[in-house]
């Protein structure tokens, strides 16, 4: 799912306080944009929207490569999954 859906849900956090852009969505886990490199088979909390958290949840970094490389930066991409599934509501978002 596009996180344009659902307002302030397109930005994130990884433990410890590593700003993420959270590309795509599902129940089962997500696609992030970080400056940080991700290894795979790492376990991370994600929080999903920032500065509000709507949602934490404990994740797997599956894979990650370089997304973007120029002068000042380098920005990974990576996929993570979900220990427990997120559940949606049509139109409203996350439902606890």
């Amino acid at each position: 799912m596009d996180t344009s859906t659902f307002a302030g849900m397109e930005r994130g956090k990884l433990t410890p306080g590593r700003p993420a852009r959270i590309v795509d969505v599902s129940a089962g886990g997500a696609l992030i944009e970080t400056e940080s490199r991700l290894l795979p088979g790492t376990r991370v909390e994600l929080q999903l929207g920032e500065p509000v958290a709507l949602h934490k949840v404990s994740a797997r970094i599956l894979r990650c490569h370089v997304a973007r490389l120029d002068r000042e930066r380098i920005r990974y991409r990576g996929a993570v999954a979900f220990d427990e599934p997120l559940h949606f509501d049509a139109g409203t978002g996350l439902r606890g």
